[in-house]
């Protein structure tokens, strides 16, 4: 058997980038499609939006169950069986999705699937990789999300053209069954050594009381991070066909740019932390801000045009993927000798799908009631909630990381 060093950090790096790519396509497809749903089954928008709830909540519960378990067993078998029940769920939703109630029930099972393979991608990327290695890696594999969000936004309203949004699930599964395949033979060549000195590590400072406070506004701050980026990306075609009447298909395509910058922003979290901060949860505030910023404007703007809109969202979800990266990514990178880096991955990683599970139902629930600029208005508050947050955790959170 061949070791993890034999074929590379680079190639482990984009193989760990194709697991995330495939989680992605079979994950937001249903956000991708929801408002051609909606027009073509007359189910509201809040009874589907019951399904993109379950999906987070269950993501989020199996974050932590999961991160537990990557602890205690090989991340690469976790990996693989959360992509054997995701490509057999988006197979068969077409088929069973008779109802709001059976479309929840479904797209909940998929959430906890999912939630098999955060957790053990970054145990994977920790145990093998120094920190320059470590930061190109993760840039790469958030790639993965933002690659399939533009993946599938541009071929679902081709595909619903053609097929139907049946067709767009179809095109999911037969994705995440190439994936599943070519992870099957490749997980034999990842190894997962275990960090020196864990067992020998007393239990009680597998978590340090140190971290416990920074963690706490951290955990808030990645709550609110996962409102606005999922709130913002699941609702945004409602929102341009709403307010500028642009066509269900027409608004698809136009969420691309969210992706687009999603890739940027990554890079540039990046940069940003190395060259000015190299702390990941300053930076985090810094990108907060512009959020701020971003939201503000739109609400101001908010009859500038669709161009201005789309872009200022994009602004908007960018810096939530940045936010995303130094919080979900890079923290738990800082209990690599603890060895508890899978469970303390999931278990910040739920945070932002409590988030999401919060605000994906607030968000049609507000623009229902409020309208569309109120709802705007709520994105800043919570963009500010989120910088005061990482701004509060910032002094102890370098404290603890540096003794």
């Amino acid at each position: 058997m061949s070791s993890t060093k034999a074929i590379g950090g680079k190639k482990l790096a984009w193989a760990l980038t194709l697991i995330y790519f495939s989680c992605y396509v079979t994950r937001i497809n249903l956000a991708a499609v929801i408002s051609e749903v909606v027009t073509a089954t007359g189910f509201a928008r809040t009874e589907l939006a019951v399904a993109l709830t379950c999906l987070s909540a269950t993501y989020g519960v199996g974050q932590v169950v999961n991160g537990m378990l990557g602890d205690h067993v090989k991340p690469q078998n976790l990996i693989l069986t959360g992509l054997v029940i995701a490509t057999v769920i988006n197979l068969a939703f077409p088929f069973l999705a008779a109802s709001p109630l059976l479309m929840a029930i479904l797209w909940g099972v998929n959430g906890f699937a999912q939630a098999m393979m955060w957790p053990p991608i970054v145990k994977i990327l920790v145990a093998n990789m120094d920190d320059n290695m470590y930061s190109y890696a993760v840039v790469r594999v958030s790639w993965g999300s933002s690659i399939a969000t533009i993946a599938v936004y541009l071929v679902a309203p081709l595909i619903i053209g053609i097929a139907g949004w049946q067709g767009v699930f179809f095109f999911s599964a037969l994705i995440g069954a190439i994936v599943t395949v070519l992870w099957y033979f490749m997980r034999r060549n990842i190894l997962v050594p275990q960090p020196k000195g864990n067992k020998d590590m007393p239990a009680k400072a597998r978590i340090p009381h140190q971290a416990l406070f920074p963690m706490a506004f951290i955990a808030l701050g990645i709550i609110f991070q996962g409102m606005l980026r999922d709130g913002v990306t699941s609702w945004m075609p409602s929102y341009l066909a709403e307010i500028f009447n642009l066509g269900n298909r027409t608004s698809i395509f136009c969420t691309v740019s969210l992706a687009v910058f999603g890739m940027l922003s990554h890079a540039a979290a990046i940069y940003l932390n190395k060259r000015y901060f190299s702390n990941e949860v300053t930076c985090g505030g810094v990108i907060f801000f512009i959020a701020i910023v971003a939201s503000f404007m739109l609400f101001i703007f908010f009859d500038g045009g669709a161009l201005l809109s789309i872009f200022l969202m994009a602004i908007l979800s960018a810096c939530m993927h940045g936010t995303n990266l130094m919080l979900i990514t890079i923290v738990p990178k800082r209990f690599k000798k603890y060895g508890n880096i899978s469970t303390i991955s999931g278990a910040i990683n739920a945070c932002t799908y409590i988030g999401s599970a919060i605000f994906t139902y607030a968000v049609a629930l507000l623009s229902e009631k409020i309208g569309w600029q109120s709802t705007v208005g709520v994105w800043a508050i919570i963009a500010l909630l989120g910088t005061v947050c990482c701004f509060i955790a910032a002094r102890p959170w370098r404290k603890f990381y540096q003794e």
